[in-house]
């Protein structure tokens, strides 16, 4: 009974929220700091509220109802999604990542019997690997091995649609730091070997244009940072009249359900989103910015086709050769050819982003929106196939240290001495799990 008595206020303590866990002086500290940013985000909503009107307007034309279409129903459609483990357990000298895919198929909404399947491995790496590359390293990994497993169901099981998650080059994000290092990977299932990063990144441009070449592929994606919006705002009508906010955030106020977003109708075919998108950025050089908001939107597009040639190409860098050169490359003009608009398809949660190949028809992409938007989860706002198949496949966070612990226990198992698997798993920080 003593036992227990000493115990309750431990448990009670457990309970408390985070905040009055902390030293008094942090906590108001902190809740000071809370205090100052209300105050400054008070009047920045305000504000917002009372520009949501006058962006209606200028924004109504590109927003829409979605189009009744039943077609879906019949229609045979696979769903590909990845998942690697964040948490990264360095220890015995070695970095090890997890990664899992898995596809599903269906009739409209219906599972089809015995369609699914799974693949997933491990990714060591040597600690001598910056944490980071390690990390691209694996995110490039599963990637590949979605785009391998979608390319694969196109040619065996010929879908009518094929829905990826995320943006159809979401990888290509810091690939410019990685491409140059060695790899000397061999993959497993096809028992074909890259030497380099880029060789890697090389081969996954070209599933993914061979997907965006079917006109059967779209790309669900969950996270849209873009900011083309604003961009679009301060371009026409200066700094001062931008919002500083995602499309996603602004759209959540502009849309109501059932509606879709089509940049183009706002843009019109010759600026795209992602130009748009760096507009504020550009601006900030004032040499620039003196020239004029043409002279701006300029700089812009030149820094994204860069950026593009620097992460998708073998370009070297530097003045010889010329980026421009690589520019024309099939894999850059693939990425400015894609297509994306916004659905909303649930009232309290953002719209959803949708990317499209030029290759898909204007029917079809039609028939893909009234297909989400008829088939949207309540609790996320996404396809609910999307949603079952990133269910299957995620990988939980301890995943990686439970693995890591299964290699010291079988090592265990075969003989070796605990004194020296002691020694060869301490941790850098014997104190703390890395997150």
């Amino acid at each position: 009974m003593r036992y227990l008595k000493r115990r309750k206020p431990l448990a009670d303590a457990e309970e408390l929220p985070d905040f009055l866990k902390i030293p008094k002086p942090l906590q108001e500290r902190f809740f000071t700091a809370v205090e100052e940013e209300v105050n400054n985000l008070v009047p920045e909503i305000r504000r917002f509220s009372e520009e949501v009107e006058r962006v209606r307007k200028e924004l109504s034309k590109g927003i829409r109802r979605v189009k009744d279409s039943s077609r879906w129903r019949d229609m045979l459609v696979c769903v590909v999604d990845g998942s690697d483990v964040p948490a990264l357990d360095d220890r015995i000298g070695v970095r090890y990542g997890l990664y899992a895919v898995a596809y599903k198929m269906f009739r409209g909404i219906d599972a089809v019997e015995d369609g699914e399947g799974y693949f997933g491995d491990k990714l060591p790496g040597r600690i001598s690997t910056r944490r980071e590359t390690f990390l691209k390293l694996l995110d490039l990994l599963t990637t590949y091995y979605e785009r391998l497993v979608a390319k694969t169901l196109l040619d065996s099981r010929k879908p009518d649609l094929l829905i990826v998650d995320g943006s159809f080059f979401g990888y290509r994000a810091g690939s410019s730091m990685v491409k140059k290092d060695p790899l000397n990977w061999r993959d497993p299932l096809t028992g074909k070997r890259y030497d380099t990063v880029f060789d890697l990144i090389n081969e996954i441009n070209s599933l993914t244009l061979a997907l965006l070449e079917s006109g059967k592929a779209v790309g669900v994606i969950k996270r849209v940072p873009t900011a083309a919006i604003d961009g679009y705002l301060c371009y026409n009508h200066g700094f001062e009249m931008g919002l500083e906010l995602s499309d996603r955030s602004i759209l959540s106020h502009l849309m109501k359900r059932g509606e879709v977003f089509d940049y183009e109708e706002i843009f019109g075919p010759d600026v795209r989103y992602d130009v748009f998108t760096w507009f504020r950025s550009v601006a900030l050089d004032k040499s620039i910015a003196k020239k004029g908001p043409k002279a701006v939107l300029e700089k812009a597009e030149k820094r994204v086709k860069v950026q593009l040639v620097a992460d998708l190409t073998d370009w070297p860098g530097g003045r010889s050769p010329s980026w421009t050169q690589y520019a024309e490359q099939p894999i850059v003009k693939a990425v400015r050819s894609t297509r994306r608009l916004f659905i909303k398809t649930v009232d309290d949660i953002p719209p959803i982003c949708v990317e499209f190949s030029e290759k898909t028809s204007r029917e079809m992409a039609e028939d893909v929106l009234a297909y989400i938007y008829a088939t949207a989860n309540p609790a996320t706002g996404l396809p609910i196939v999307l949603d079952l198949v990133d269910d299957l496949v995620s990988l939980p966070r301890g995943i990686g240290r439970e693995f890591v612990n299964e290699i010291e226990a079988e090592l265990l198992r075969r003989g070796l001495s605990r004194e020296s698997l002691t020694a060869i798993f301490s941790r850098y920080n014997p104190q703390k799990d890395e997150p």
